[in-house]
C-alpha cells in the first residue's frame, strides 16, 4: 500500500541500503526508498532517505535485527545526520519536500520485513501544491547493499563490516565511480541470498 491522501498507488520497489560510515566514528547508516507505479506524466511518487538509522558496532547481527524499531518525528530535519524521508513526485519536473509528523515501523513477519510509514508533507502532487499532503505507506522491503566506499581490498572490507553486521551472508564486489576529474574504484557489499 502507498496511499497518498486517500489515493492509493502501486509499489514498483521498496528497499534498504546501507552505507559504513567512517568519518566521525564509525557507524553503519541505513537509508530507505520505496518507488511507486507511474500513473502519468504528472505522477511517479516515491520517497527517499539516506539517514533513517545509525547502527553502532555489535548493535545487530543480521539487518532483520532492525525489526521492531519505530523511529518519529514532529518536524522534518534538514540536516542529513538526522533521521529524514523525503518525498518526491516526478512528473515533468521533480517537485521534492520532506516528511513532519512521522512514524516508521519495522516489523518482521516470518523471513520477510515490512516498514509502516504514516507522516505529511507539503508538495506538488497531481498538478497542485498541496498543504498537509497525508501519505501512507506499508510493505515488505528487501535489502540491497552496504556502500563500503573507496576499495582498499576486500580483506579490510570485511573486517570493516564485521562489528555491524554478519558478513559472512554478503558478496562482495568492486565497481567504478565516475568523477569529474576521473574515476576511483569502489567497494561494496550485496546481500548473498
Amino acid at each position: 500500500m502507498f496511499k497518498i491522501d486517500g489515493e492509493n498507488f502501486g509499489i514498483e520497489q521498496a528497499y534498504i541500503d546501507a552505507l559504513l560510515d567512517d568519518l566521525e566514528e564509525e557507524r553503519l547508516i541505513i537509508g530507505l526508498v520505496i518507488e511507486g507505479k507511474r500513473v502519468d506524466d504528472k505522477t511517479l511518487p516515491f520517497i527517499d532517505s539516506e539517514t533513517l538509522l545509525k547502527i553502532k558496532r555489535h548493535e545487530i547481527k543480521k539487518w532483520q535485527d532492525i525489526a521492531d524499531r519505530i523511529i518519529e518525528w514532529e518536524k522534518p530535519s534538514k540536516n542529513k545526520n538526522r533521521p529524514y524521508i523525503q518525498f518526491h513526485n516526478a512528473g515533468k519536473s521533480i517537485t521534492t519536500d520532506y516528511l513532519y509528523s512521522t512514524k516508521i515501523e519495522f516489523k518482521s513477519v516470518g523471513d520477510k520485513m515490512f516498514v509502516h510509514i504514516k507522516g505529511f508533507c507539503d508538495s506538488k502532487f497531481n498538478g497542485k501544491e498541496r498543504k498537509t499532503l497525508s501519505l501512507e505507506i506499508e510493505t515488505e522491503i528487501d535489502f540491497k547493499w552496504i556502500q563500503i566506499g573507496q576499495h582498499e581490498s576486500e580483506e579490510i572490507a570485511r573486517n570493516r563490516l564485521k562489528p555491524f553486521l554478519d558478513e559472512e551472508n554478503f558478496k562482495y564486489r568492486i565497481a567504478n565511480l565516475k568523477l569529474s576529474n576521473g574515476s576511483v574504484e569502489v567497494g561494496r557489499f550485496d546481500l548473498d541470498n
